[in-house]
């Protein structure tokens, strides 16, 4: 039993200068750094969106379709260069994408697919809950009119912190034509510029029902320089009762109210790890208040300024997915 006991206390012994030893050579040895995190970051994200809609009123107010309707397929990247969530600047990425339109029931003598746009530009996040945008956009008419050179600026806010059940979201989007002709038709051929005020009040649905469902009511008003919508060089006498008299002057080009539904159906019906997937459907309401808006109709539609369409109700719906 003695030699036992001298074992154990030998053993005990042992394993406290073992543990002594360890504890200062672990004081000596260099103490590895944590790496420091880094707001450079490269992070990609895509999507791709495929709508069904029963026509097109353009971002200028220009009504496109009066028979059949409408399929767009609209794609983009984007990559995350900085992330900062304790700086005044708190992202920054940059992006670009193609959107197609294409129409099922084209006139006589016109063509299936009417329009290409590209687009590439920048975002940055600051003071927490702004946006900027800035992007070069082309509008492209296969076989048509000349393609049209765009600029798009827009700051947005992002009200969520709030913590309210509608959040409201609130832009200003200007919108700069420098080549290539009028986007609207009948305005300035060069350098015309529009502005819209927006606000889009969402609610989330899925903490209030379990579903996550996502429902918005996009609304905006556009407005600009005269020249924008009517150049008044004579050949824009499309107004009055037998569409020969030059049409009234306005600032404001349209408004619009909607409704917007999202759902999605990522793994619900489709696993995550295949994108975020989603199911839409919506009813977007126009109404055209500048005169030279309706006079353009009679080249885009055939309607003559008498018969002409003030007020546009488009229905859509479509599905999609991000990354």
């Amino acid at each position: 039993m003695t030699i036992i006991r001298s074992a154990r206390a030998l053993a005990a012994g042992a394993a406290l200068l073992l543990g002594a030893a360890g504890s200062s050579l672990a004081a000596d040895l260099p103490v590895k750094a944590v790496p420091k995190a880094t707001p450079w970051v490269l992070d990609v994200h895509g999507y791709a969106d495929l709508t069904f809609a029963s026509t097109r009123v353009t971002n200028g107010g220009l009504y496109l379709y009066n028979r059949g309707f409408v399929h767009q397929i609209d794609t983009g990247l984007s990559l995350d260069i900085y992330k900062n969530g304790s700086g005044f600047i708190n992202s920054f990425s940059v992006f670009g994408g193609v959107w197609n339109e294409f129409w099922d029931d084209p006139t006589p003598g016109s063509r299936m697919w009417q329009e290409m746009d590209m687009w590439a530009g920048f975002s940055v996040g600051f003071a927490q809950y702004w946006n900027f945008t800035a992007q070069h956009v082309q509008f492209h008419f296969p076989g048509a009119t000349p393609t049209a050179y765009n600029y798009d600026f827009k700051l947005s806010f992002n009200d969520s912190f709030t913590g309210s059940p509608i959040t409201w979201n609130p832009y200003v989007d200007v919108f700069y034509n420098a080549a290539g002709g009028s986007t609207v038709v009948l305005g300035k051929r060069t350098g015309g510029t529009r502005v819209s005020f927006g606000v889009v009040p969402t609610v989330n649905w899925q903490k209030y029902i379990g579903i996550p469902l996502t429902v918005s009511a996009p609304t905006w008003i556009t407005v600009g320089d005269t020249s924008f919508w009517n150049r008044q060089d004579g050949t824009t006498n499309l107004c009055g009762s037998t569409s020969t008299s030059p049409c009234a002057t306005n600032s404001v080009g349209y408004y619009s109210t909607g409704l917007q539904a999202k759902l999605s159906i990522a793994d619900t019906i489709i696993p995550k790890r295949l994108g975020s997937w989603y199911l839409k459907a919506g009813v977007q309401y126009y109404h055209l208040q500048n005169d030279a808006l309706l006079a353009a109709q009679a080249t885009t539609v055939g309607l003559t300024f008498p018969n002409a369409k003030r007020d546009i109700v488009v229905g859509s719906g479509g599905l999609g997915f991000s990354f």
